[in-house]
């Protein structure tokens, strides 16, 4: 039978490039995003494989729209979230802030309660992934929204994971954690620590979608540096000041 993905945010970045990857494999694909003409560009890569729809995560109408798309798609094997912003913000402008937590926390609670509802009512076996960031391990000065907005998804995810144990539904709950990842969310004008090139990464993505392990840092040197994070105390993290990046030359 057809695999079937539905992946949000597959139109720009690490969702377009994994979208694209899932129709090289031959799985069916029901691609959404808030881009029409990248929508068109991805149906036209597998006519009949791929159904699109344009969803804002940030609608209220979003999941309606999520299980339109499922449906569409003749039912879904995995759910994989992969919407996320950052915007730079240094004064901690509110608009920017709660724009970040808007996209990147409830927009994801959003989606993928409404793709944990969808597994449950249906009873289907099937993955139910989210990409988060190493940036949500700990709290980061430079962008304490961003970092905020990602160790919810990493909490919201690991509750999921309860409920779905708890229900004995046979559903899988994963974490994928890359690190800085060359993709249009970052500034072309910067160099970040530890930059990984996006065709690396979503490789890497792809294997972590399909091995559905709880949690999947991606990148061997942001797997040390992530666990040692965790073992430094509050107040000694609290007067590290990373250099997260610094400015092209």
């Amino acid at each position: 039978m057809d695999k079937k993905i539905v992946i949000t945010g597959a139109t720009s970045g690490l969702g377009r490039a994994l979208a694209e990857r899932f129709v090289a494999e031959g799985w069916r694909v029901g691609a959404a995003g808030r881009n029409a003409r990248a929508l068109a560009e991805l149906s036209r890569l597998a006519p009949g494989r791929v159904i699109t729809s344009e969803i804002d995560v940030c609608r209220e109408d979003a999941p309606e729209r999520l299980r339109k798309l499922a449906e569409a798609l003749g039912g879904m094997d995995i759910y994989l979230h992969c919407p996320g912003i950052l915007l730079e913000n240094p004064k901690l402008e509110v608009t920017p802030e709660v724009k970040i937590a808007e996209t990147n926390a409830i927009g994801m609670a959003r989606m993928t309660a409404e793709a944990f509802r969808w597994f449950e009512e249906t009873g289907q076996p099937g993955r139910l992934v989210a990409i988060s960031s190493v940036a949500g391990c700990r709290g980061l000065g430079a962008m304490p929204a961003y970092s905020a907005s990602k160790a919810f998804c990493q909490t919201y995810l690991e509750g999921l994971r309860q409920r779905a144990d708890e229900l004995k539904l046979p559903l899988r709950v994963v974490d994928i954690r890359p690190g800085w990842t060359r993709t249009p969310l970052l500034d072309p004008s910067r160099s970040y620590m530890l930059e990984m090139d996006s065709g690396r990464v979503t490789p890497m993505i792809f294997k972590a979608v399909l091995r559905a392990k709880r949690v999947a840092t991606i990148g061997l040197r942001w797997r040390v540096l992530t666990f040692f994070e965790r073992l430094v105390p509050g107040a000694v993290w609290q007067r590290l000041h990373l250099p997260l990046w610094k400015d092209s030359e």
